[in-house]
């Protein structure tokens, strides 16, 4: 019981870490401008590219559902 536990735990720290500690320490760099210029760039071309990919993947998504599911086959 304690294994599974800790294992939880661990799983919940790292999880925690990796949601919230990381994002909030690069905002703060961006902030108070420790960050190097390139390194900023590379954030924000990876924001732009992250946010166009789950644009198009939801439409992609939400596409197929539609299709699969019949929603336009004709009904005569």
């Amino acid at each position: 019981m304690k294994d599974s536990t800790a294992k939880n735990l661990v799983n919940f720290l790292l999880g925690f870490v990796i949601m919230f500690v990381l994002p909030f320490a690069v905002f703060m760099g961006i902030y108070f401008n420790l960050l190097p210029q390139s390194l900023l760039v590379a954030i924000g071309i990876f924001g732009v590219i992250a946010a166009a990919a789950f644009i198009v993947g939801g439409n992609l998504f939400l596409m197929y559902s539609d299709i699969k599911t019949g929603r336009y086959k004709k009904r005569s």
